[in-house]
């Protein structure tokens, strides 16, 4: 890729988190601790008040998840997480209504928020996956050579909400095709609420083609020739080309 387009597309990249650190939301994630969230495991903090029933609940499931060797290999991403008690406070660190989580990633660090009100074990394990690649690759390297299609679709593979458990022969190879050329956030998460998640049923399906050429276990490895000279196409290989 030349350094013009990589200056570019890094640019690009960097404008969605600039604006993000003007936000109060990034202010509330940045100070989490310094306010009324106290941390109450690794990197996880948790409202002072929060139950404590509440806690062990969340707190069970991300252990469960930081070590279980999944298909694509031990975890070693450690996200600052926050657990907000409902949608009231989940907003206050950036997290729509109703969304159960999702990471916030920046030039700093990642970010989990979870939703307790809407708590979700696959959501949270999704979350994480994407947590992890972003570890593994750096915000430079995730942003210009990782396709955002790829990267929704390796966390989708481990989300089993009733949207993504799908047959991709009736996805369509059509559409498989379509969403790898939804490299960026912008494209992906264009349209209404039904056509992004045909976006994520797509993406799980292309993602899915290319691990069954790199194995899951493998996939680590693979991303890890992104932060040398590959770009994606050297290491995974084009999408197929079928008429």
């Amino acid at each position: 890729m030349k350094k013009s387009v990589k200056l570019v597309l890094f640019a690009a990249a960097l404008a969605i988190p600039v604006r993000a650190l003007c936000s109060s939301a990034w202010v509330n994630r940045a100070f989490v601790g310094a306010g009324d969230y106290v941390q109450i495991d690794d990197g996880v903090y948790a409202a002072r008040d929060l139950p404590p029933e509440e806690r062990r609940r969340a707190l069970s499931a991300l252990s469960a998840l930081r070590a279980a060797r999944g298909p694509f290999g031990v975890p070693v991403a450690r996200p600052t997480t926050i657990i907000a008690a409902d949608d009231r406070e989940a907003a206050r660190f950036g997290l729509a209504d109703d969304v159960p989580g999702t990471a916030f990633i920046s030039p700093l660090r990642t970010e989990v928020v979870l939703n307790l009100a809407h708590f979700s074990i696959d959501v949270t394990a999704h979350e994480l996956v994407h947590a992890e690649l972003a570890q593994r690759l750096g915000f430079w390297t995730r942003t210009v050579k990782l396709p955002v299609w790829f990267d929704e679709g390796v966390a989708v593979q481990l989300d089993r909400r009733a949207p993504y458990a799908i047959d991709c022969g009736a996805v369509g190879e059509q559409r498989i095709r379509q969403v790898r050329q939804l490299t960026t956030v912008r494209r992906f998460w264009h349209g209404d609420r039904g056509q992004i998640v045909q976006h994520y049923q797509a993406a799980k399906c292309a993602a899915a083609e290319v691990l069954e050429r790199h194995p899951p276990a493998t996939l680590y490895a693979s991303l890890a020739r992104l932060t040398q000279d590959a770009d994606f196409d050297d290491v995974f290989g084009p999408g197929p080309i079928t008429p």
